[in-house]
């Protein structure tokens, strides 16, 4: 781990120095269960929550009562969908093909319990047309839910005319923002959305923490509790509050707002990489003809196979193939097939996602290693040699490439 230089950012973040010396004394010197009320420890646990849902409400220009903590951004997504859709017993759920696999599941989850789904197609670049959203609208559409920014290709869905059609027909409208907070301004409110899921590990703050911001005013009137037990957070997710981790999310929340600094820097070895990137001869970037969140590059590399390419890059760098979730299961990215990509173009997407302290002395050992693994592979790619002597006739279009 020492020599690798980590560009999986999009997967989980370092926590910042601020955020491990706000949570350890929650781990050592206050033990107190902020359901435990009667007593000081108990009080003082629950004023650091309190304090805690506030900072992070503040950030998003919520109210403090439409914060609700949850284990991690997959929970989040699974008490909106599922607490949405359960409460009405019975509809029509309407979701997007790019999805990450916990909304997926979760709609198809509700769909083999009897309730009818439609999925919307992308077009080449990941995005999705609005007209076609207001088309697939039934009368007993329950909800939407549709992502900001993807998780492999950083692509963002331009979600103002979502939220309009969405508030137009009183549709709730849920929102997977794991991929947005922290790296771009993003409110809420400012697309209509009743429910957005978020992690705090995506913003440098600790693993095992997350939040789902619930419009309680809004469109959704009940969620159905997924959990059950002690009635916590306002009887919606029953169990123990995780108290250092609600502390480092609002931590690492407030800490990230103040860092205008380093996010321009970011941004610029952001661009660096790409451009360096997409000079190699072979390399297509994936959803590169939209708006993309800063912090997630995907590539893919013209006649290579992933898994050997992986295997090569993960010697001295830190990636994955498509999201974290599903690298190494040996299937085609979900994401980029959607997009129209053939298999060989969806099997060698890999993810580069540097972050907020990545050097661009990182940056400019990490290019030279692609270069490096790219030119050894293609030494031993006999399908390689033959596009460069013209033997394999080249493609018109980079998305819809030649799998051979």
């Amino acid at each position: 781990m020492e020599d690798c230089i980590y560009l999986d950012h999009a997967a989980s973040t370092p926590c910042l120095p601020e955020v491990v010396d706000a949570m350890m004394p929650f781990f050592t010197q206050y033990p107190g269960n902020p359901g435990s009320v009667v007593h000081g420890a108990g009080k003082f646990a629950a004023r650091a929550v309190k304090d805690s849902r506030e900072t992070i409400a503040s950030v998003l220009a919520a109210a403090p009562h439409e914060i609700f903590f949850t284990s991690g951004a997959t929970e989040a997504i699974n008490m909106a969908i599922k607490g949405i859709a359960l409460s009405a017993g019975k509809g029509h759920l309407i979701t997007c093909a790019t999805e990450h696999s916990a909304v997926l599941q979760s709609c198809r989850s509700l769909e083999s319990r009897g309730f009818r789904l439609t999925v919307m197609p992308v077009d080449e670049n990941g995005s999705i047309t609005p007209n076609l959203l207001e088309a697939s609208i039934a009368k007993d559409t329950l909800l939407v839910a549709i992502m900001h920014a993807n998780n492999e290709t950083g692509v963002i869905h331009n979600l103002q005319p979502i939220g309009e059609i969405c508030n137009r027909y009183g549709i709730p409208f849920v929102c997977d923002a794991t991929q947005t907070i922290g790296k771009t301004p993003f409110l809420p409110s400012d697309f209509g959305i009743d429910c957005c899921c978020f992690a705090a590990h995506k913003f440098y703050g600790p693993k095992g923490i997350g939040a789902l911001y619930f419009n309680t005013s809004g469109r959704v009137t009940r969620l159905l509790p997924q959990i059950e037990g002690g009635a916590q957070e306002s009887g919606l997710r029953s169990g123990t509050l995780h108290v250092a981790g609600i502390v480092g999310m609002a931590t690492a929340l407030s800490t990230i707002e103040n860092q205008a600094g380093s996010f321009r820097l970011f941004l610029e070895n952001c661009a660096y990489f790409e451009n360096r990137l997409t000079a190699m001869q072979g390399i297509i970037l994936n959803g590169s003809s939209v708006l993309r969140v800063p912090g997630i590059t995907s590539a893919s590399f013209r006649f290579l196979e992933g898994g050997p390419l992986l295997a090569s890059l993960n010697t001295k760098l830190c990636v994955t193939g498509g999201s974290s979730c599903s690298s190494g299961s040996g299937k085609p990215s979900h994401v980029l097939t959607a997009m129209g990509h053939g298999p060989q173009q969806a099997m060698s997407g890999i993810r580069f996602s540097p972050g907020l302290h990545t050097s661009r002395a990182d940056i400019e050992r990490a290019l030279s290693h692609i270069e490096q693994c790219v030119a050894q592979l293609r030494e031993e790619s006999q399908t390689w040699k033959m596009f460069q002597k013209g033997s394999i006739k080249p493609v018109p279009s980079w998305f819809h490439p030649l799998d051979v």
